[in-house]
């Protein structure tokens, strides 16, 4: 850990207001103005210090094991993929119970996810090690996302689903406005994840906006069989909260959850032009 993320995560934890002020200017070149917030960028940094550092059901929403309470009272348990096991350890996992294919996640934080397609060419002890590391990062502590730091660790594993595609929607009050799409590439030998990423309004018109270090894709994708189901969906997972990007995954004309993100990019969405950020911000009612 260097000296920025060593300050940073004492910020973090002392005071996350001033962490996210001074990251803020870092970011944007521009003060945080979190009195009269008017960006979308500002709304949601004013949520996370003043409604997220403080809510149950945010909090249950966002760890990838209980937001399976959250779903099972909407009465949307069919969005789920298959359970196979949930670990305090890696030590506690019985491989061989489990099927050729599937996913590891723990449930704390964003990036902490291995996929395994074929389990008799699965590093076994080298998830492990890094399952157990990543089980004793306090995720919060990186950028003082509050909304984490009750998160009781847990290691799942779920179901591995084929063909996926993910569709995530920005809701605002409810309303779902913006459709997210990113697209991952291969060239030659490397991986490109999230090369492309696009915006598209509710009847899937491209948005003529950009994010920092994303190109737009040249090819529109087609309109997904299950959009309108997407959509209908995404009104009811946002219904309690003011913003929430709703992620879902179609796969095989099946929508499963991916995940509720109630931060896009910890708050700190560099979009061009940024006329966005003021619209979007409007659309976001925070009293």
């Amino acid at each position: 850990m260097n000296l920025k993320q060593i300050a940073k995560t004492f910020l973090s934890i002392t005071n996350p207001k001033l962490e996210t002020e001074i990251s803020y200017r870092f970011s944007f070149n521009k003060k945080l103005d979190l009195k009269n917030p008017k960006t979308i960028n500002e709304k949601l940094l004013w949520l996370k210090l003043n409604t997220y550092n403080n809510n149950d059901v945010v909090t249950n929403c966002i760890d990838k094991y209980k937001i399976r309470e959250y779903l099972h009272s909407k009465g949307l348990d069919e969005l789920l993929p298959k359970l196979y096991g949930v670990y305090d350890s890696a030590d506690d996992i019985d491989w061989e119970s489990l099927p050729n294919s599937f996913v590891i996640k723990c449930n704390h934080g964003c990036g902490y996810n291995i996929l395994v397609k074929d389990k008799k060419t699965f590093n076994k002890n080298a998830a492990a090690e890094q399952l157990n590391s990543w089980m004793k990062e306090d995720y919060w502590k990186l950028s003082a996302e509050i909304q984490y730091k009750y998160i009781k660790k847990k290691i799942i594993i779920e179901e591995f689903l084929e063909d996926l595609v993910c569709y995530k929607f920005f809701c605002f009050n409810g309303v779902p406005k913006i459709l997210y799409m990113s697209t991952d590439v291969w060239n030659g030998d490397v991986f490109e994840k999230d090369k492309y990423i696009d915006y598209y309004d509710m009847n899937f018109n491209r948005i003529e906006c950009k994010l920092k270090g994303h190109d737009n894709s040249s090819v529109k994708p087609q309109i997904p069989v299950t959009f309108d189901e997407m959509k209908r969906l995404s009104k009811i997972l946002s219904a309690d909260f003011p913003f929430v990007r709703v992620d879902l995954y179609e796969s095989k004309e099946k929508v499963y959850i991916s995940e509720l993100t109630f931060l896009p990019t910890a708050g700190f969405m560099h979009l061009t032009p940024e006329s966005v950020l003021d619209e979007w911000g409007t659309w976001l009612n925070i009293e």
